[in-house]
């Protein structure tokens, strides 16, 4: 595994990891509008790769303008999420891509702002059994079929994340999370308060009122909170002392239980890097 911080690794290695493509590449993204990753996918289906992408049917309430017709544009076969993953919350949140034996999978969409202005986290991967179980996520939610419970023993998969984020919580030690929304998970919201001072709780300096709420009261049980003004928060992340969680899950209840949303869990010497990180950004919150 290569992990990959965001803003300071830009969108090289997404870059990259498309162009290597071998023979096949599959997609699945909440937004892709970068230029360069779409001239990229266009450069592979020109050199014979076929390239599938699956994306979200509106993002935010709607899709970013021409969006859909520049995917389409560069050749390659674009389909939208699920029925199932669609609605007014509902959305496919997943980030990844998986190519021959790799995949990259992470917190970032396909945004100029994921690479430039955010902090995101990217794992590229060569674990066979991390790819099989992408490559069975991605043809179930291609063809509207149930993916069945054997990708969850190699990803944290929504709906149905709670319980593996609750166990790395608990883990040990101290924890340091960053995640962008803050919801009323009951399992997730006991642990953390189980936790009390060994958790630190980053959250961007835009939390909505509801998620601030949600924050003072955990404050208010002995749980460190902070926010992050720059760069922006868009990371998903629990890390500890043995064990890391990263991936598209954001600490809320449609998150967890309606989406889908794709992560993994890691173990040393990575988890040891996050949480380095992580409490960086712990320094520089308020």
């Amino acid at each position: 595994m290569t992990i990959y911080i965001e803003p300071h690794a830009g969108a090289r290695p997404v870059i990259a990891f498309i162009q290597q493509a071998h023979g096949t590449l599959d997609i699945n993204a909440y937004l892709a509008t970068d230029r360069r990753i779409i001239q990229a996918i266009a450069q592979d289906v020109h050199r014979g790769i076929r390239v599938r992408i699956l994306i979200d049917r509106r993002p935010y309430g709607g899709r970013p303008r021409g969006e859909i017709a520049r995917l389409r544009a560069t050749g390659a076969q674009v389909r939208s999420a699920p029925g199932r993953f669609s609605g007014r919350y509902r959305f496919d949140h997943a980030k990844y891509m998986v190519s021959g034996r790799r995949a990259e999978i992470g917190t970032a969409n396909l945004t100029w702002s994921a690479f430039h202005k955010n902090r995101e986290y990217l794992d590229i991967i060569r674990q066979p059994a991390i790819t099989h179980a992408l490559r069975t996520v991605f043809a179930a939610d291609w063809y509207n079929r149930p993916a069945g419970n054997a990708p969850c023993q190699s990803l944290v998969l929504s709906p149905g994340a709670t319980p593996a984020l609750v166990a790395v919580i608990r883990q040990p030690g101290a924890v340091c999370i960053e995640s962008e929304e803050l919801g009323k998970d009951r399992a997730i919201l006991d642990a953390l308060r189980a936790k009390g001072a060994q958790a630190r709780i980053l959250l961007p300096a835009t939390l909505s009122r509801y998620d601030r709420r949600i924050a003072r009261g955990f404050a208010a049980d002995g749980v460190r909170v902070r926010t992050l003004a720059t760069p922006y928060l868009h990371a998903k992340l629990i890390a500890g002392r043995t064990e890391a969680f990263l991936g598209s899950e954001n600490f809320i209840w449609t998150s967890l239980h309606r989406n889908r949303e794709v992560g993994i869990l890691l173990g040393n010497p990575i988890a040891a890097r996050l949480d380095r990180q992580c409490l960086r950004d712990w320094a520089a919150a308020r």
